[in-house]
């Protein structure tokens, strides 16, 4: 029984490992998205917050709201440029091609 307790929960355990190896493979991949959601998240949850005191105005818990989002985002760049950073250190990832890089154009043979 000890045995099979063990078995689940190393499943269990690297289900999670794999959930968030996808996860944080996403948020690499889509940076700006994810710092978004999570201003977007940080924004809603302030708001509630700010909403339970009744002492501030609506412009004051505005105005709280905004700035406690903003440090949550810029929170959530630290750690993304730390990443980056891990990442250049001990090549944690292959180099990508950048789609949007500008590239010239090649001149075709034959001409001056």
């Amino acid at each position: 029984r000890v045995g099979e307790k063990k078995k689940k929960r190393a499943a269990r355990d690297g289900a999670t490992t794999a959930a968030m190896e996808s996860v944080m493979e996403w948020c690499r991949e889509h940076k700006l998205r994810a710092i978004g959601g999570v201003w977007v998240t940080g924004m809603g949850a302030s708001m509630a917050y700010n909403m339970t005191q009744k002492h501030l105005g609506p412009m004051t818990k505005l105005v709280h709201s905004r700035v406690y989002a903003q440090a949550l985002t810029l929170g959530c760049l630290v750690v993304s440029a730390g990443a980056e950073y891990y990442d250049s250190k001990h090549n944690a990832r292959t180099e990508e091609v950048d789609p949007y890089m500008y590239k010239a154009p090649m001149k075709a043979k034959g001409t001056h």
